[in-house]
């Protein structure tokens, strides 16, 4: 063979093997609808690629409210969570918004907003966390820090809030508000070095209260009356008589 005949002999092979690389790597790529509402319009929706041996990938993943607004977006790489992954309200805007490319567990950058699309967090603060995400990775439980100090945040599945109080050391104190998903508020809790200390007053999802009653130290004290779905007074019991 000819040195003129074993470079196009080359040539020819790393053309070929170049070819079916790129063959093997552009996959086709499309939408598949995974479940629907009632009428038809899409809940969940996998952004899906093919592989040369027509093996089907996910590398995305949609969610839709029932009135077609997307609920969240996420990216996939090898079935790790990958890239920006974005959630949002029933009114289209951002809720969270945060980067699983490095981070697989917990996400990083993340940037919390309300639902009219201002900061979550208006005071100063030094950084912020994501503590803890739900089994589908949503920000469940986030911390802004202030020195020794935290503001601690956790959320209901559809992005209210369910509890909010200030981390002093790793534990409660001060005012804790805790809520219903329609955004009432459940229970006010008053702590101090991690035990419950002052009223701590309980409410039905109606914003009647259930209960009233006392801390000190950790213990029930004092006078709590509990309270009937009418918001009469059902029953009182004094905790300082033995």
């Amino acid at each position: 063979m000819t040195i003129k005949s074993f470079k196009k002999v080359l040539l020819f092979s790393l053309t070929a093997t170049l070819l079916a690389s790129l063959a093997s790597c552009s996959g086709k790529v499309y939408d598949e609808t995974m479940a629907a509402y009632d009428d038809g319009t899409p809940k969940l929706v996998y952004t899906i690629k093919e592989s040369k041996n027509n093996q089907k990938i996910k590398i995305g993943e949609k969610y839709y409210y029932a009135d077609g607004k997307i609920m969240y977006e996420k990216y996939f790489d090898n079935n790790e969570p990958d890239g920006i992954w974005k959630f949002y309200y029933p009114n289209g805007n951002i809720f969270a918004e945060g980067d699983y490319s490095d981070n697989k567990e917990l996400g990083s950058n993340w940037k919390i907003l309300t639902d009219k699309g201002t900061p979550f967090y208006d005071n100063d603060f030094d950084s912020m966390a994501v503590l803890e995400v739900t089994p589908d990775h949503r920000p469940l439980s986030i911390s802004y820090y202030n020195g020794d100090e935290e503001m601690r945040y956790q959320f209901n599945d559809n992005f209210t809030i369910n509890a909010k109080g200030l981390v002093k050391g790793g534990k409660k104190e001060g005012t804790w508000e805790f809520y219903y998903a329609n955004g009432q508020i459940m229970l006010e809790a008053h702590y101090q070095d991690g035990l419950e200390n002052g009223a701590y007053n309980s409410y039905r999802e109606t914003g009647i209260p259930y209960f009233r009653g006392f801390y000190i130290n950790g213990s029930r004290a004092n006078v709590w009356e509990i309270y009937d779905e009418a918001g009469n007074l059902v029953d009182r019991k004094d905790y300082d008589k033995h």
